[in-house]
């Protein structure tokens, strides 16, 4: 399955919340960018994506998800627009305290050779604090320090299960108008450390497991790998925004590269999506 960010960091839900939080929004990146804005917006976000079906999975998976959205932006809480939910008092102008987020699609062991027989991947969830600092800022860009630390969970949507940990250092670069007119540039790098009941999810083979194709092994807690993530969004209308995006993972050195479900050092994942906008207030923030 994908694992993931964005800040939703990971590639899927995780992408869609990056994108929210970092290319819908519009005009010079200052501390306030809502200015102008209408006070709250609701619609409909669709995306398409392609990737790994895990961290370092030799095999990919096609996924379609369609999802309304709401936005929010009061004067002291906001609700969709920079983050999922963020609380203005508590932001700073070189510091952000906020909500991180992650989730990852479910997949069928049947459809991963390496996997066949093994339980299936549950849907995936991630949240934590963040902790942001401003490394750079101008009228067009800025560069962000985020450290993220999330816990981990999965379930089939009758159960959940805690799969531990995550601590997620990300540095993040977004510019108005880099490549086109009316477009926003984002580019992270974010190296990703696991506790041992996460890798374990991925990489462990239990006893009864065990066949010609993959050995017994445990995992440890350690380094997973890294990611480095580029999209690009358009704002095509007042109400149409599209975005085009691709993750690259970096696994190389990862602690439990000796496990036989550690296939691949190098995957991707691509996205394409679209934001329409259907509904929103008349009341516009000053």
């Amino acid at each position: 399955m994908k694992y993931f960010q964005l800040k939703i960091t990971t590639f899927v839900c995780a992408f869609i919340l990056m994108i929210n939080a970092h290319a819908n929004q519009g005009g010079a990146l200052s501390v306030d960018t809502t200015a102008g804005k209408p006070v709250w917006e609701v619609g409909v976000f669709s995306a398409a994506f392609r990737g790994p079906i895990y961290p370092a999975a030799t095999d990919y998976q096609n996924k379609f998800l369609p999802l309304p959205f709401v936005i929010y932006r009061g004067e002291k809480i906001r609700i969709g627009d920079e983050s999922l939910i963020k609380a203005i008092a508590v932001e700073k102008e070189r510091f952000k305290l906020d909500v991180s987020l992650g989730a990852a699609f479910n997949a069928d062991s049947e459809d991963s050779k390496i996997r066949e027989g093994m339980p299936d991947l549950d849907f995936m969830f991630e949240i934590g604090p963040e902790a942001s600092f401003l490394l750079h800022d101008s009228k067009v860009s800025d560069t962000w320090l985020n450290l993220q630390f999330r816990s981990v969970f999965s379930t089939d949507f009758s159960d959940v299960h805690h799969r531990g940990y995550v601590f997620q250092p990300e540095v993040s670069y977004r510019s108005d108008n880099l490549l086109f007119d009316n477009s926003r540039f984002y580019f992270s790098v974010s190296p990703t450390f696991a506790s041992a009941k996460t890798h374990q999810y991925f990489y462990d083979v239990d006893a009864k497991y065990v066949n010609s194709e993959r050995d017994y092994y445990q995992s440890l807690g350690g380094y997973l790998g890294t990611k480095m993530s580029i999209a690009n969004r358009f704002q095509l209308t007042k109400s149409l925004m599209v975005f085009v995006g691709t993750q690259l993972g970096f696994w190389q050195g990862a602690k439990n590269d000796d496990s036989d479900l550690y296939q691949e050092k190098f995957t991707y994942a691509v996205a394409l999506g679209v934001k329409w906008t259907v509904f929103q207030s008349t009341e516009h923030i000053n």
